[in-house]
């Protein structure tokens, strides 16, 4: 470890000829520091010879001396404090030369020398300290890069697993029609849905929220769409196979969770489960602490199915109610996850409240109540695009919606929105 010393800079005839050295050194005090001489054309060409000046007095015969800025670019990379005296000065003591430089004049009576001096040499310290800090800070940096980079490349190839486990197309079987919008807060969702043709008459849907967020919670809807059982082998039925109905489903896919609880880690999820036949429009629907499903009517009037039934993964013998409605023409059954209720700002919000969870969402949700569904989920769509805040929405977004068509409907485009072209994934992005 080199000793911290003061560092002179020049020629020594301009530093005998003043006696500046001597005569502020003289003022010190007994703890004087051991001083060096160097030239300048030592240092520029052996840089080395810097290290453990604690303080650099830089002194020459003229201002226009080769390689004083050379000198000068060192000291301000090494953060070494520096005081400069030529004949020409025209600054007054202590004024700012360069950067971490002060002047000093030759007429400098040799007690403000002396002052400068103690200072930078006080300050010494400090900067060293800081050097070394910023040192370090430097040395992390780029490994801290490199770990930000591996972070952002593993979300992106979650957030690409966890939508090659949503459906690619949606079914549309007879005059029953189905759309998605999914749109997660961040690389990936706590919100999963699916859409499952049982046969040629039933399908099956439904929307489930991990409690969470982030990969987590992610990880728990993957695992939730692998455990929902929605059709089972039974030889004693025609087909020889059996459609489970949603409160059986539930039931089970809450044992299964319940069960993963042994490993210390506790996971709780809400959902909705419906099986349409799209034959008879006959519904089934059961709901394990999820929002309850919204019903449009071609009359603008909306209905809430509410059956009973409290959140997977918290009691084993939990029972799930079935409920079971019949659709008409022209109906709009909505499934959705409870980011919409802090999706859109209230009507009339008291001044300086902030956003609250509130129930906004069923009048927007009744853009979707007529015409062609595609065109409705543009206009949600929109509408949410204009919320204050929404390239940084506080929540998952998903909607599953089932249209009973009154009669043939295109989009505004000629064509149907599937469950991919409404997949969104600008908050990831």
């Amino acid at each position: 470890m080199h000793k911290k010393t003061i560092t002179i800079v020049g020629s020594p005839a301009a530093a005998t000829s003043s006696s500046l050295v001597e005569q502020a050194l003289a003022l010190w005090g007994a703890k004087r520091p051991e001083c060096v001489q160097l030239s300048l054309d030592d240092i520029i060409n052996d840089e080395s010879l810097l290290l453990g000046s604690g303080v650099v007095w830089v002194i020459l015969e003229q201002e226009q001396t080769p390689g004083l800025f050379a000198l000068l670019a060192m000291l301000q990379e090494r953060h070494v404090p520096a005081m400069i005296t030529h004949p020409t000065l025209d600054r007054p003591a202590g004024a700012l030369f360069d950067e971490g430089v002060v002047a000093a004049p030759l007429d400098t009576p040799p007690a403000a020398l002396a002052a400068i001096l103690r200072t930078q040499w006080a300050q010494a310290g400090v900067l060293t300290s800081l050097r070394a800090e910023l040192h370090m800070l430097q040395a992390h940096h780029g490994g801290l890069c490199e770990q930000i980079g591996k972070i952002d490349e593993e979300l992106r190839l979650a957030a690409q697993i966890q939508r090659e486990y949503l459906p690619p197309s949606l079914p549309e079987v007879g005059k029953v029609e189905f759309k998605v919008f999914f749109r997660p807060a961040g690389y990936v969702s706590g919100d999963i849905y699916d859409v499952i043709r049982l046969d040629e008459h039933h399908v099956g849907f439904f929307v489930a929220d991990a409690v969470g967020h982030g990969v987590p919670a992610a990880l728990m809807t993957m695992y939730i769409k692998r455990c929902l059982h929605t059709k089972e082998f039974d030889p004693s039925q025609p087909g020889g196979y059996r459609i489970v109905p949603p409160d059986e489903a539930l039931e089970r896919l809450n044992r299964d969770m319940v069960q993963q609880h042994g490993n210390g880690k506790v996971r709780f999820a809400t959902a909705c489960y419906g099986v349409l036949n799209c034959d008879t429009l006959q519904l089934s629907v059961a709901r394990a602490g999820h929002p309850f499903p919204l019903l449009l009517h071609t009359d603008g009037t909306t209905e809430t199915l509410s059956p009973d039934g409290g959140m997977l993964g918290i009691f084993p013998d939990e029972k799930y109610e079935l409920q079971t409605v019949a659709l008409h023409s022209g109906d709009r059954l909505l499934l959705y996850s409870d980011g919409f209720e802090v999706a859109f700002a209230e009507a009339h919000p008291l001044e300086g409240k902030a956003r609250l969870a509130n129930m906004q969402y069923a009048h927007e949700f009744k853009r979707l109540a007529n015409g062609p569904l595609d065109d409705g989920l543009d206009e949600l769509i929109t509408c949410l695009n204009h919320q204050a805040g929404s390239l940084n929405q506080r929540d998952d977004l998903t909607v599953v919606c089932i249209g009973v068509k009154a009669h043939s409907r295109m989009g505004k485009n000629g064509g149907a929105h599937t469950g991919e072209n409404l997949t969104d994934g600008s908050a990831a992005a």
